[in-house]
């Protein structure tokens, strides 16, 4: 007959074996384990981030102006190029301009910033030049027109107020809306609120 303190030893043996059992597969797993991020290279001072979530892979992240797996991207690169406006008025302190629409060509400019561009020839004036868009910070696809930029344009009364964009999907159009300020032929000053949609030329 097996004495009790023998059954506790047996059972202090089986105990002690299978934790080395589960436990050292683990910790050999997990030493054998690569480093996801060893040799990746995140580019434009981005950093790799192992991503737990769904499994251990890399994740580049990428400082705002940069996008992509590696952060190669200038975020403003999808806005580059010349566009077809259609803009229409939507809201006018004069009832003769709403619904009034036109169609004309802009250019969309890299600045020296990878967070903003420029419009030029902008409501179809070829002076006006140089107006900034701005990247929101937390979503590229999103931006803001730069009112202070606009200063160039005071010299014939013409005054944009506010302005917003989101770019597609696929990045070949944009809708827009925008207000500017201008005098009338009366000298009244009147506030136009415009719905734009650019199509990629």
């Amino acid at each position: 007959m097996v004495s009790k303190k023998s059954s506790f030893v047996i059972a202090a043996i089986v105990t002690i074996f299978s934790i080395i059992i589960v436990v050292y597969p683990s910790c050999k797993k997990q030493d054998n384990s690569p480093n996801v991020c060893e040799n990746i290279v995140c580019q434009n001072n981005g950093y790799c981030h192992v991503d737990t979530t769904h499994g251990n892979h890399f994740v580049c992240v990428c400082p705002t102006g940069y996008e992509g797996a590696y952060c190669a991207t200038v975020s403003v690169a999808k806005y580059i190029g010349l566009w077809t406006m259609t803009q229409t008025v939507i809201g006018s302190d004069s009832a003769n301009f709403i619904g009034v629409s036109y169609k004309y060509t802009a250019y969309l400019a890299q600045t020296a910033t990878p967070t903003t561009f420029f419009i030029n020839n902008f409501s179809n004036v070829p002076d006006y030049n140089d107006i900034v868009c701005t990247l929101d910070s937390s979503a590229s696809n999103h931006f803001f027109m730069d009112t202070i930029s606009a200063y160039h344009m005071l010299y014939d009364h013409y005054k944009l107020l506010y302005g917003s964009g989101t770019i597609s999907n696929n990045g070949n159009s944009i809708s827009d809306t925008f207000a500017t300020r201008h005098l009338s032929p009366t000298t009244n000053w009147i506030d136009d609120t415009f719905a734009v949609t650019l199509i990629h030329q």
